[in-house]
C-alpha cells in the first residue's frame, strides 16, 4: 500500500504538470483513474471509485470520436462504472457499461488488435445483467461474444487460456439456468483446456485451479461422483499453495477450500471436515478487514458454517453466533448492493431456527420481513425467486402453525406453487418444493378435512422421495414427510396398511439419524407415536413396550434441542402413566429437568415467561407429575415434584442469590467465580428486553435491538454454560455434593418448623391437599373427583363477581361467599378436620401454597364455619393464615443474616405516599402512621420519585406504600406502583433489588398480591412476591381492587398491634400475620363492610 499511495502522489503531481491543453493532459487522468481503482479495490473506499469515475469521465471527453484512444477511454470508464454497480447495484451503472462497452466494440473492428477485448468485456456486462434480470437473451448474447472473442484467440494466442476460461463460465451459468449437462460439460473441458495452457508459474494458473474446481463440484452436485468433489477438494488445495501469505487472493482460495471441504461434510458427516471449514473461513475473514469489498461474503460464508455445525451439533453458541455474523453481513450490503437479498434470506432463515428452539414469536415475525424483503429484490426472472417463494412459504406456514391464522397458510400454499412452477423438472430443487407444498396442502387437511389436500401431499412427498435416493442428504427428511402422511391417511381411513407403511419408512429415516444426529430425537418421537398408535389398534403388547423405549431414548438423546426432547418426554410420561407403567415417574422427573433447561438458556424472564405462555409452555406438567407420585403412595416425592416445576423463574433467580459464606471458607476462589458469574447472569435476565419498536426490515432486521437480542442469547448460554461448569467443580469439593441441586422433601419441610404447609395441587387427573410437618411425613387428602374441573370454574366466578364490585356490590359479595363456601365445603373444612387430628392447634398459624388456577383463589377465608350460636365465622376467625409461592421461599423468608440473628432493634420505616383526587385517603393513611412513631420516614407526593425510593430502601427494613397499584395483562414484569408523575416501580426494578436486610413489607395499593391469570399462573408473577424475593421476609398485600377508605383503619389498626409489642423477643416482621389477622377481624366489624373489602388483604412469608 505504500507503493501505490507513492504512486497515487506522483500521478497527481503529474497532473498538475500536464494542465489542461497539454498533450498529455488525458494520460496523465488515466493513469491517475487507475492507480484509485486500484486502491479502491485493496481498502473499498468508495470515494476512490468515485474519482476514478469522474477522471475517466474527464478523459473521455478529451477524446472525441475519430480520436485514437477514444475506445480505450470508453472500455476504462465502462470497466469503473461496472464496479460501481457490483457494489451499489444502481442499475443505470451496468446499462451505462453496457452501452458503452457496444461503443468500445464498434470502434474496434474486424482486424482491430482491441476486438477480442471488447468482445469479452461486452460479454461479461451482459452477462451480469442477466444475472439481475433473468433475460435469457442476455446470456445468449453473452456465450456468442466469448465464442466469438475465442476464435480471435487461435493456438498460440497469449489470451487463449482467458478466452476459453470466459467462454466456460458462461456456458456453466447456462446450466445453472436450464440444467443442460452438455453445458457443465462443456464449462470442464474449457477450464481444462484453459489450465493447459497455465503451465506451472503462470499468474493465472491459481485462477484455473480454482474454476476448474468449481465446475467438477456443480457436476458432483448434480451427479453425486465423489470423485468430483475429491478432484475439487485437490485443485482447490493446489489454488492455495500458490497463494502464499501476503497473496491478494489468498483469502478467496481459503474461502473456496472451506465451501468445498464443507460440501463433503454435507455428503459424509465427517466433522473433520466441518471442522476445517470454519477454520479456513474464519482464516479468510482475518484477511478480510474492514472495508475489503469481500468482508460481508466472508461473514456470511463464516455464519454459513457455524449454522451448520449448530444443525449436527444443537450447540445454540453457534446459531447465536450466526445470527449475528448475519447481521454483520447485512450492514455491508446497503440498499442497492446485489447481494442484499442473500443476506436478508440468510438472517431470515437463522432467526427462524432460532424461533423453532426458543419460540419467540419476534424471531418468527422478523423473518418473514426478512423474506418479504428478499423476495421485492427477486423481481420475475431472477435466479433466486423461488428460492424466496419457498423461503417465505415456509415462514408464513410457520406463523400459521403458531397462531390458526387460515390466510397464512393460503399464502403460503400459493406461493409454494409459485415456486414449483420455477423448478421445471431436472431443476436441483424441485423435490424441495414438492415436498413443501406437500407439508403445506397436508397441513390444510388437517384443519379443513379435505380429503383431496391429503391425497395431494401424499403425491407430492412420493415425488419428492424419488428425487432423493440413497446417499441424499434430504432423504431421512422425505422418509419422515412420507410417513408422516401415510399415517396420517391411516387416521381417517383405517387402513392398516398406511400404519405399516408409516412405520417401516419411520424406521428408514430413523436408520440415517443416527446417534449423534441432531433429528434423532424428532425421528424417535414419529416412530414412537406410531407403534403406539398400532398398540391402541392391535393391543400388541409388544409395541407398547417398544414405544416406551423409542420415547425414553428420545426424551434422552442429548444431542437434539431441548424443546422436542421436552415434547418426546412428556409423552413418554403420558402414555407410561396411561399404562401404569414402571418408569412413569423417571419420565415426569427427565420432562421438568429439561423444562427447566429450556427456561435456563432463555436470556431474560420476560423471554421465559412469554416461553411459559406459549402452548409449549407446558403449565400443568409439575402438577401432573405430582398427582401421579400421589397416586403410587410417593407423596414426599410429589412434594419435590411440584417444588421443582413451579414457580420456575422466582426458583433460578434464587439460585444467582445463593449463600456461599461455607463455600468461601474452603475455596474462596471458587466462591468467587460462581458469584461473580451469578450476578452477570442475574443482571442479564432481570435487564429490560429490547424491542423493535416496527417489524418493518429496514428498522429491525440491521437495528440495534435485535442485534442486542442476538447478543443476549449469546451471552446468556456462554454463562449459562461456564455456571454449569462452576456448579460441577463445587459439588466435586467434599460437602457441597448437592449444591444447587432440587432440594429433597428432607430440607423442603423445614418449610413447616413454625406451622404446617398446606399445599392444594390441581390436575386433570386428580386434586390433593398435601399437609407439610416438619417432623413426620405428608399427609395427603383426596379431593373430590369434581373439583379437577370446577377448581378453575371458582376462578372465573370469583373474577365475575369482582366486576361487579363497584356497580352491584351485593351482587359481588354473594359471588364471593359462594366461592368461600365451595372452598370451604370442598378443600378447607377437609384440611381443618385432617389438622384437628394431626394435633394442629387452633388460632396457630398455617400456610397455604395452591398451585395453578387455584394460587387465585382466597383459602385464608373459607367459610362460613358452621357454628352452634350461628355467627358467621371464617377460617381466619380459627387460624392465622399466610401464603408462599413455594417452599423455598418461605425456607428462605425465615433465614436471617448473621449480623441481625442475636438482636432485636427497632425498625425504621419508610412510609410511600401517593395521595390524589382518586385516592384522597392515602394522606390520612400516611399521617397515621407518621404519627404514631419517630423512626418513621415518609416520602409524599413529589418527593415519592423513583430514585429516591431505591436510595431509601436499604435504609428501611419496614416499608409502607400507599399509592396506586397497576396490573399489567400483557406484561406482568411491568405491574407496578405508581410514583411521582410518570415514575413507576416496576415488578422488574423490585427483582432487581438485594435487600438481605429487609423485614416488613406492607402494599395498601390495588392488586399488589394479584396476578393475572394466563397461561403462567403458576410462576406467581405478582408485586408482593417479588418484594418478598427481593428481601422482605413478610410482604402484606391485596389480592384485588383496594377500597381507598379502608386504608387509614387497616394502617392505624395494623401498626397499632405491630408497636404493641416493640419489646417482645419475637421479630417484628413475624408479628404482622396475627397483626394483620387481628386487624382484619376489625374490618369486618365494621358497619357497612363488605365481604370483596376485608378478605381482599393477604400475608405473604415467614
Amino acid at each position: 500500500m505504500d507503493d501505490l499511495q507513492v504512486s497515487i502522489s506522483l500521478f497527481r503531481d503529474a497532473l498538475e504538470i500536464h494542465s489542461p491543453g497539454h498533450p498529455d493532459h488525458s494520460s496523465s487522468m488515466n493513469n491517475l483513474a487507475v492507480a484509485v481503482s486500484t486502491r479502491f479495490e485493496q481498502t473499498g473506499r468508495m470515494e476512490d471509485l468515485e474519482e476514478a469515475i469522474v477522471l475517466h469521465r474527464d478523459a473521455l471527453e478529451l477524446h472525441p470520436p475519430g480520436h485514437t484512444l477514444r475506445s480505450g477511454s470508453l472500455n476504462n470508464l465502462a470497466n469503473a462504472v461496472q464496479t460501481r454497480f457490483k457494489h451499489t447495484g444502481r442499475m443505470e451503472d451496468l446499462e451505462e457499461a453496457i452501452v458503452l462497452h457496444r461503443d468500445a466494440l464498434e470502434l474496434h473492428r474486424p482486424g482491430h488488435t482491441h476486438r477480442s477485448s471488447s468482445l469479452n468485456n461486452l460479454a461479461v456486462a451482459v452477462r451480469t445483467r442477466f444475472e439481475q434480470t433473468g433475460r435469457m437473451e442476455d446470456l445468449e448474447e453473452a456465450i456468442v461474444l466469448h465464442r466469438d472473442a475465442l476464435e480471435l484467440h487461435p493456438p498460440g494466442h497469449p489470451r487463449r487460456s482467458t478466452s476459453f476460461n470466459n467462454l466456460a463460465n458462461a456456458v456453466q451459468t447456462r446450466f445453472e439456468r436450464t440444467g443442460r449437462m452438455e453445458d457443465l460439460e462443456e464449462a470442464i473441458v474449457l477450464h481444462r483446456d484453459a489450465l493447459e495452457l497455465r503451465p506451472p508459474g503462470h499468474t493465472l494458473r491459481s485462477s484455473s485451479f480454482n474454476n476448474l474446481a468449481n465446475a467438477v463440484q456443480t457436476r458432483f452436485e448434480r451427479t453425486g461422483r465423489m470423485e468430483d468433489l475429491e478432484e475439487a477438494i485437490v485443485l482447490h488445495r493446489d489454488a492455495l499453495e500458490l497463494h502464499p501469505p501476503g497473496h491478494t487472493d489468498r483469502s478467496s482460495s481459503f474461502n473456496n477450500l472451506a465451501n468445498a471441504v464443507q460440501t463433503r461434510f454435507e455428503r459424509t458427516g465427517r466433522m473433520e471436515d466441518l471442522e476445517e471449514a470454519i477454520v479456513l473461513h474464519r482464516d479468510a475473514l482475518e484477511l478480510r478487514p474492514p472495508g475489503h469489498p469481500d468482508r460481508s461474503s466472508s461473514f456470511n460464508n463464516l455464519a454459513n458454517a457455524v449454522q451448520t455445525r449448530f444443525e449436527r451439533t444443537g450447540r445454540m453458541e453457534d446459531l447465536e453466533e450466526a445470527i449475528v455474523l448475519h447481521r454483520d453481513a447485512l450492514e455491508l450490503r446497503p440498499p442497492g448492493h446485489t447481494l442484499r437479498s442473500s443476506s436478508f434470506n440468510n438472517l431470515a432463515n437463522a432467526v427462524q431456527t432460532r424461533f423453532k428452539h426458543t419460540g419467540r414469536m419476534e424471531d418468527l415475525e422478523e423473518a418473514i420481513v426478512l423474506h418479504r424483503d428478499a423476495l421485492e429484490l427477486r423481481p420475475p426472472g431472477h435466479t433466486l425467486r423461488s428460492s424466496s417463494f419457498n423461503n417465505l412459504a415456509n415462514a408464513v406456514q410457520t406463523r400459521f402453525e403458531r397462531t390458526g391464522r387460515m390466510e397464512d397458510l393460503e399464502e403460503a400454499i400459493v406461493l409454494h406453487r409459485d415456486a414449483l412452477e420455477l423448478h421445471p423438472p431436472g431443476h436441483t430443487d424441485r423435490s424441495s418444493s414438492f415436498n413443501n407444498l406437500a407439508n403445506a396442502v397436508q397441513t390444510r387437511f388437517e384443519r379443513t378435512g379435505r380429503m383431496e389436500d391429503l391425497e395431494e401431499a401424499i403425491v407430492l412427498h412420493r415425488d419428492a422421495l424419488e428425487l432423493h435416493p440413497p446417499g441424499h442428504s434430504h432423504r431421512s427428511a422425505s422418509i419422515n414427510n412420507l410417513a408422516n402422511a401415510v399415517q396420517t391417511r391411516f387416521k381417517q381411513t383405517s387402513r392398516m396398511e398406511d400404519l405399516e407403511e408409516a412405520i417401516v419408512l419411520h424406521r428408514d429415516a430413523l436408520e440415517l439419524r443416527p446417534p449423534g444426529h441432531p433429528d434423532r430425537s424428532s425421528s424417535l418421537n414419529n416412530l414412537a407415536g406410531a407403534v403406539r398408535t398400532r398398540f391402541k389398534h392391535t393391543g400388541r403388547m409388544e409395541d407398547l413396550e417398544e414405544s416406551l423405549r423409542i420415547y425414553e431414548e428420545g426424551a434422552e438423546h442429548v444431542f437434539s434441542n431441548t424443546l422436542t426432547r421436552l415434547e418426546v418426554a412428556v409423552r413418554w410420561a403420558v402414555l407410561a402413566r396411561s399404562q401404569r407403567h414402571v418408569p412413569t415417574l423417571k419420565a415426569y422427573r427427565v420432562a421438568l429437568s429439561l423444562l427447566e433447561k429450556f427456561l435456563v438458556i432463555t436470556p431474560t424472564v420476560q423471554m421465559q415467561h412469554k416461553i411459559l405462555l406459549g402452548k409449549n409452555g407446558y403449565p400443568t406438567l409439575a402438577s401432573d407429575a405430582a398427582s401421579y407420585a400421589i397416586e403410587i403412595g410417593e407423596v414426599a416425592q410429589a412434594v419435590e415434584m411440584l417444588e421443582q416445576g413451579r414457580a420456575l423463574i422466582w426458583s433460578q433467580l434464587r439460585g444467582f442469590r445463593t449463600p456461599i459464606e461455607q463455600l468461601r471458607e474452603v475455596n474462596k476462589g471458587l466462591a468467587d467465580k460462581f458469584l461473580t458469574t451469578s450476578r452477570e447472569l442475574e443482571s442479564l435476565a432481570t435487564s429490560s428486553e429490547s424491542k423493535p419498536t416496527t417489524l418493518d426490515a429496514r428498522h429491525s432486521a440491521t437495528g440495534a435491538s435485535q442485534k442486542l437480542v442476538d447478543e443476549m442469547y449469546a451471552r446468556k448460554r456462554r454463562l449459562a454454560s461456564q455456571l454449569e461448569d462452576i456448579i460441577t467443580e463445587i459439588r466435586a469439593t467434599s460437602g457441597f455434593e448437592d449444591f444447587l441441586r432440587a432440594r429433597r422433601f428432607s430440607v423442603l419441610r423445614e418449610a413447616a418448623v413454625e406451622g404446617p404447609v398446606i399445599i392444594v395441587s390441581h390436575s386433570e387427573y386428580r386434586s390433593d391437599a398435601l399437609i407439610i410437618l416438619h417432623d413426620r411425613p405428608p399427609v395427603s387428602i383426596e379431593l373430590d373427583t369434581d373439583f379437577d374441573h370446577d377448581g378453575p370454574s371458582l376462578v372465573v366466578e370469583l373474577k365475575t363477581a369482582l366486576q361487579k364490585a363497584q356497580t352491584e356490590p351485593k351482587a359481588c359479595d354473594a359471588g364471593i361467599e359462594g366461592v368461600l363456601e365451595s372452598l370451604w365445603n370442598r378443600v378447607v373444612s377437609r384440611v381443618v378436620d385432617k389438622l384437628d387430628v394431626l394435633g394442629i392447634k387452633k388460632q396457630t398459624r398455617i400456610w397455604w401454597c395452591p398451585t395453578s388456577y387455584l394460587s387465585a383463589l382466597p383459602f385464608h377465608a373459607a367459610g362460613p364455619i358452621p357454628v352452634v350460636d350461628r355467627r358467621r365465622k371464617y377460617l381466619l376467625d380459627d387460624y392465622i393464615s399466610s401464603y408462599t409461592p413455594t417452599l423455598t421461599a418461605l425456607i428462605n423468608a425465615r433465614s436471617e443474616p448473621e449480623i441481625r440473628r442475636h438482636e432485636i432493634k427497632r425498625p425504621q420505616l419508610l412510609v410511600v405516599a401517593l395521595p390524589d383526587e382518586t385516592i384522597p385517603k392515602v394522606e390520612k393513611e400516611y399521617r397515621a402512621i407518621q404519627e404514631s412513631r419517630d423512626f418513621v420516614k415518609c416520602l409524599v407526593r413529589e418527593r415519592a420519585t423513583r430514585k429516591a425510593v431505591f436510595d431509601k430502601f436499604r435504609d428501611h427494613d419496614w416499608v409502607h406504600f400507599a399509592c396506586h397499584g397497576h396490573l399489567n395483562r400483557e406484561e406482568p414484569f411491568k405491574h407496578a406502583f405508581q410514583l411521582y408523575g410518570e415514575d413507576r416501580l416496576t415488578l422488574l426494578d423490585i427483582i432487581q433489588s438485594n435487600l438481605p436486610n429487609a423485614e416488613l413489607a406492607f402494599l395498601s395499593a390495588c392488586h399488589s398480591a394479584g396476578q393475572v391469570i394466563d397461561g403462567a399462573f403458576g410462576e406467581v408473577l405478582h408485586l408482593a412476591a417479588a418484594m418478598q424475593f427481593s428481601g422482605f421476609r413478610s410482604v402484606i398485600g391485596t389480592m384485588w381492587a383496594m377500597a381507598d377508605d379502608d386504608g387509614p383503619f387497616v394502617a392505624k389498626e395494623f401498626y397499632k398491634r405491630m408497636f404493641a409489642e416493640e419489646d417482645s423477643p419475637e421479630l417484628g416482621f413475624k408479628r404482622s400475620a396475627r397483626a394483620l389477622r387481628e386487624t382484619v377481624q376489625c374490618l369486618r366489624k365494621r358497619r357497612g363492610m363488605t365481604v370483596e373489602r376485608w378478605v381482599n388483604l393477604i400475608h405473604i412469608g415467614a
